[in-house]
């Protein structure tokens, strides 16, 4: 994995294997600590985002969110967003983190320019894009926005016209 060039996130890329259970159980011990200080009201939302959260796998995913209900309480139906890179997913993983409770996608798609989507160094392409979006779609996702960029260089008003049809057209 690598990190786009356009990032200002301070983050590094990994080097190795994922080291899940750990850093999972580091969320979870960071949210425990700042759990005593929260109020009673319940969590209405949970963003899962910040770089490519999809590279973690669905178990994990579960797992997190199985601890953050044990130590907050949770509104029914309360809205579970997870970020996620188009070519960084496929079918199998949003089936999983629908079952683990995520109920709406992110996609970073950015662009449905192939040319942008280089010059971004974006892993993905546009087929990629749309193929994660109907994968999405497929396995239930009812919920799910795409991250489109405006304002690339190069990037004319027309360009921008068709990444939002484009985004439009997979409904």
């Amino acid at each position: 994995m690598r990190k786009c060039p356009y990032c200002d996130f301070n983050s590094h890329p990994l080097r190795g294997a994922l080291p899940e259970s750990a850093y999972v159980a580091a969320l979870l011990g960071d949210l425990e600590q700042d759990a005593t200080g929260l109020s009673e009201r319940p969590l209405q939302s949970v963003f899962i985002g910040g770089g490519t959260p999809s590279l973690l796998s669905p178990a994990a995913i579960n797992q997190l969110l199985q601890g953050i209900g044990e130590r907050i309480p949770c509104a029914p139906g309360m809205e579970i967003t997870l970020e996620a890179n188009p070519g960084t997913v496929d079918a199998a993983r949003f089936e999983g983190y629908l079952r683990a409770g995520v109920n709406r996608l992110s996609l970073g798609v950015q662009s449905f320019s192939a040319d942008s989507l280089v010059r971004l160094g974006r892993i993905h392409d546009p087929r990629q894009a749309r193929d994660a979006v109907v994968a999405a779609q497929r396995v239930g996702f009812r919920e799910i926005n795409l991250d489109l960029m405006y304002g690339l260089p190069g990037q004319t008003l027309a360009m921008a016209a068709d990444d939002l049809a484009a985004a439009l057209a997979l409904a």
